[in-house]
Parts: structure tokens; C-alpha cells; sequence
């Protein structure tokens, strides 16, 4: 999957997105739960899209003392996006166009949110670790994604098939990576492996195990 099959993707799903993805993005809220929010907190999103779960995050974040900063590498998703801030006077976000496994934010953050993204970004593991390094020590990743459909029985396999027609990648590895790159994470499937949600934390200090980076 290259970047310009993903930004003819979006180009053409920017409009539908919103009005669609309630069918099959579930465990949203669930997720920003799990980032353990503070009033002051400055977060994070990669892969925001058209701002779906802003909502969910800014129900915890004081308007003055939190933030949060939306990436994403389509500007049709972006355009969305600013025009849900704009209607919500929502000052205290930010959204960024970017490459999530390049981009450089000149700040730490006390938590990262991957909702259903992780699994469209075709270098992964390099996006992973690019949050980590955004991450102040001690603060908290979610990723919520589609997990690989094991109690379907004989329709995972066209589960699986209607994802991949949609530029999704479901990985039992997206887990496992979350365990080898952070502490103390748990991870939860639900509905049959439909989906799961990895939450932990950045290791205080580096060593050889959690927290040292992700695998390849």
C-alpha cells in the first residue's frame, strides 16, 4: 500500500467518513478512557482523521490548562477536521498535516491516541516509535484497532478481505509491539477479535526490556 493509494482513499471517503464510520469504529470512547486524561493533559491523536473522537477527549481536558494536537496525512480529512473545531470553538486544538513516522512536534505530551490508524500507516513500526519519542516519561499510549477476527469462524476470512479493499492491515504483531515498546500494558480484544485496545505507559527510564524500542 503506497502513500498515494492512501491519499486517493481519503480523497474520495473525506465526505462520507463521518456519516459511515459509526458502523465498524467501535470502542472509541473505551480507548480515550484508557489515556487517563487530566484537565491539564496535552494529547496527542495520530491519524485524527476528521475528528471523530475529539469529542471523547476534550470531555476530560480543561479549555485553558489541556490540549490536543490532531495529526493526519490527509488534507481532506484535515479540512473536515477544522471545519468540526471551527463549529465547536474548540481553541484549544491544534491540527497538523503530517507523516506520522517522520513527524517532529517540538514538545512532550502526556499521552497518544491511535484510533484505527496504526493499521493504515504502511511503516507501522516507525510511527509507533516516533510517538514513543513524543511521549513524556510516564505518559500514556492508546491503540485501538482491528484485531485479526479469530471467533468469526469462517467469516474472518472475508472480514479480513473486505479490510484489506480498504487499505487496512489487521496484525496480531500491533499488540505485541505496543508489550515490547512501553510498560505495563494491557491489551483487551473484544467481540470475537473484531478489535482491541493495547494501553501502557513510556518507561521512566530506558532499559533492555519494556520501553527500549520496537521490534522489528
Amino acid at each position: 500500500m503506497s502513500d498515494a493509494a492512501v491519499q486517493r482513499f481519503y480523497r474520495f471517503h473525506a465526505c462520507v467518513y463521518d456519516a459511515t464510520r459509526w458502523v465498524v469504529l467501535h470502542g472509541r470512547r473505551q480507548a480515550v478512557q484508557q489515556l487517563r486524561l487530566r484537565p491539564d493533559s496535552r494529547v496527542l491523536e495520530v491519524g485524527c482523521g476528521t475528528g471523530l473522537n475529539f469529542r471523547h477527549i476534550l470531555e476530560h481536558l480543561d479549555p485553558v490548562r489541556g490540549r490536543l494536537v490532531g495529526v493526519d496525512f490527509s488534507p481532506h480529512m484535515l479540512v473536515r477536521a477544522r471545519r468540526r473545531v471551527a463549529a465547536q470553538k474548540w481553541n484549544h486544538v491544534e491540527l497538523r498535516e503530517g507523516d506520522a513516522t517522520c513527524l517532529r512536534l517540538d514538545e512532550p505530551f502526556d499521552a497518544v491516541l491511535f484510533a484505527y490508524s496504526l493499521s493504515m500507516i504502511p511503516d507501522w513500526r516507525a510511527a509507533l516509535e516516533l510517538a514513543r519519542d513524543h511521549l513524556r516519561e510516564g505518559g500514556r499510549i492508546v491503540v485501538l484497532d482491528f484485531s485479526t477476527f479469530d471467533g468469526w469462524g469462517p467469516a474472518a476470512p472475508i472480514a479480513r478481505a473486505w479490510l484489506g479493499v480498504h487499505h487496512v492491515r489487521p496484525d496480531r504483531s500491533h499488540a505485541e509491539a505496543v508489550r515490547a515498546a512501553f510498560a505495563d500494558v494491557e491489551v483487551r480484544h473484544f467481540w470475537g477479535k473484531y478489535c482491541f485496545i493495547a494501553a501502557g505507559t513510556k518507561a521512566r527510564t530506558a532499559s533492555a526490556g519494556a520501553g527500549a524500542g520496537v521490534p522489528v
